[in-house]
């Protein structure tokens, strides 16, 4: 395609004018971060539920039991954890697809009219 860097450049500046936040510096690479966390967090606190549950003496069912409790909130942070991350991770990406997609029907619509031999509407058709 002869246009394609004119169509990068009027990409990138129709970025520049939606003032789209960057993603590493927005809530999203925060969620992400957290969801990661919290994802080795859970996983940790399975592997401690296990060495206490290992360690507990057949007779002491009440240390047991704490294991259980401990393991079954290590599972439910892991799981919250990876619903966090994968929802950060796919959000700055969907959020970039959104504007790619809008930004090529738009040009597809132009490209369609002037093979039309029509103005889209609202377009200035005034020179003066």
């Amino acid at each position: 395609m002869p246009d394609q860097p004119d169509r990068i450049e009027q990409f990138k500046a129709d970025l520049a004018e939606l003032k789209i936040a960057d993603p590493s510096a927005s809530k999203d690479q925060l969620v992400t971060r957290v969801g990661a966390a919290g994802l080795v967090v859970g996983v940790l606190l399975g592997v401690y539920a296990y060495t206490l549950s290992y360690g507990a003496s057949g007779d002491n069912a009440a240390q047991q039991r704490d294991a259980i409790v401990v393991a079954l909130i290590g599972v439910s942070v892991a799981v919250a954890g990876s619903a966090l991350y994968v929802k950060g991770a796919m959000s700055s990406f969907l959020r970039f697809w959104l504007v790619r997609d809008l930004h090529e029907r738009r040009a597809q619509t132009d490209r369609v009219v002037s093979q039309l031999g029509g103005t889209l509407p609202g377009a200035d058709t005034e020179a003066s």
